[in-house]
């Protein structure tokens, strides 16, 4: 698992992300049958504010290891300024195991154009 802390971003901007999950050896792995699941939550609170995932068509493979997720800029509206976790999971193809690919902080800053 790795701690990620990603750069502020804007509620007044739509949010894209590319990252790579390869093996001890830096070679990418083969995802594309995978489940996988990012999803953001407000510090202290229940439940998820922005979930990505296979499931939903807003985290999709785009290439080996590759992964990309975005998030539009009226979804991130719904984000105030402050401080939320993040969390990333992989379940393989058969559901048999589930790994805790990331955790982390992410600012959200008030972007102040309507």
């Amino acid at each position: 698992m790795y701690e990620v802390t990603f750069p502020a971003q804007s509620n007044r901007a739509s949010w894209q992300f590319v990252g790579l999950i390869t093996d001890l050896d830096d070679n990418p792995i083969d995802i594309s049958s995978c489940k996988l699941v990012f999803a953001v939550r407000k510090r202290n609170n229940q439940g998820d504010w922005l979930t990505a995932s296979t499931d939903n068509g807003k985290l999709t493979v785009i290439d080996l290891g590759k992964f990309r997720w975005f998030f539009t800029e009226g979804e991130m509206q719904n984000l105030c300024a402050g401080q939320y976790d993040t969390g990333m999971t992989l379940t393989n193809d058969d559901g048999t195991q589930t790994v805790q690919l990331l955790v982390g902080p992410l600012p959200i800053v008030d972007g102040v154009v309507q």
